[in-house]
């Protein structure tokens, strides 16, 4: 039975090397797998899949907002969090899709996939997307939507067996949602019940995003702004192909907030916060008929 990928459990060996190399300061993905792996030239996204499933929710690690693997006790002593208020070009996004048995999270529905894109430096890849046990029936009608069904998720994990991981895919970066509001309550809902802490971040929300920018639109879901810039969903309704759409529609979104002047995350926030640009409608002619003394013939 086809399921999603679930991130392993760090190897120690591989850990004590990782945190020897730190130890002089951060790495990248790339630079960090090459050491601790040895494998020099592994493709990016390769090195971004391998160094979260080895080091993401470790106690020993953390990310910078660039993106960059260091050792944790560094994080506090380190301007780590300056590029989400400074340069947007140095700011890094996690693209986050889920989905659900319904859409109550406050109200015992669930997480029955979630998926993370990673959006720094104009690319984007998917670094987690796991199918999830919700340990509920999934409802007939949701799984006509979404073609998952209780059987695929029956062996998946539990939210809390890939919670560490998913914190340490979040952890530093700007969290991302087309309807950020809707995801954002599931995921946090879920982190709160496993860790008994609230999620706190730096949350936006492309559809907000998308109603500044792109006030031509009639609708804003999904579907609609991907088709706009030319984007294929490789897997409607699914984490993973949802979250990968939603992270190249975020970049294209992105360039038309720097078209407006914005240069900081903070300028796109209050892009977002700013009062909507309503959309032009065509006027109708009249549909009385004009006086006879009107002159019509100019």
């Amino acid at each position: 039975m086809p399921q999603g990928l679930t991130l392993g459990a760090p190897q120690s060996l591989l850990t004590d090397r990782a945190a020897d190399f730190l130890a002089s300061g951060p790495a990248d993905a790339q630079t960090l797998i090459s050491h601790v792996c040895q494998l020099p030239g592994a493709p990016l996204h390769v090195a971004e899949h391998m160094a979260t499933a080895l080091f993401a929710g470790h106690t020993r690690f953390a990310r910078d907002a660039s993106g960059r693997w260091l050792l944790r006790d560094a994080l506090a002593a380190s301007a780590w969090s300056a590029p989400l208020s400074s340069d947007l070009a140095r700011t890094s996004f996690v693209v986050v899709d889920v989905e659900t048995t319904g859409t109550r999270a406050h109200a015992g529905d669930r997480i029955t996939e979630i998926a993370a894109a990673l959006v720094r430096d104009g690319t984007a890849s998917v670094v987690f997307d796991s199918l999830i046990n919700p340990e509920r029936p999934i409802p007939p009608a949701i799984s006509a939507i979404t073609n998952i069904t209780s059987e695929m998720v029956r062996n998946a994990p539990r939210f809390g067996e890939v919670c560490d991981q998913l914190l340490g895919v979040l952890e530093g970066h700007v969290f991302v949602a087309h309807n950020a509001g809707f995801d954002w309550r599931f995921v946090s809902t879920e982190v709160a019940r496993v860790t008994r802490r609230p999620l706190q971040g730096r949350t936006l929300c492309t559809v907000r995003l998308s109603r500044r920018l792109l006030p031509q639109l009639r609708r804003r879901n999904l579907d609609s702004v991907a088709a706009y810039f030319g984007i294929e969903i490789g897997a409607r309704h699914r984490a993973g192909g949802d979250a990968l759409a939603t992270a190249h529609v975020l970049l294209r979104l992105l360039d038309g907030a720097r078209d407006c002047g914005c240069q900081t995350l903070d300028d796109v926030d209050a892009l977002v916060r700013g009062p909507a640009t309503k959309r032009r409608r065509s006027r109708r002619a009249p549909a009385l008929p004009h006086s006879a003394t009107d002159d019509t013939s100019a």
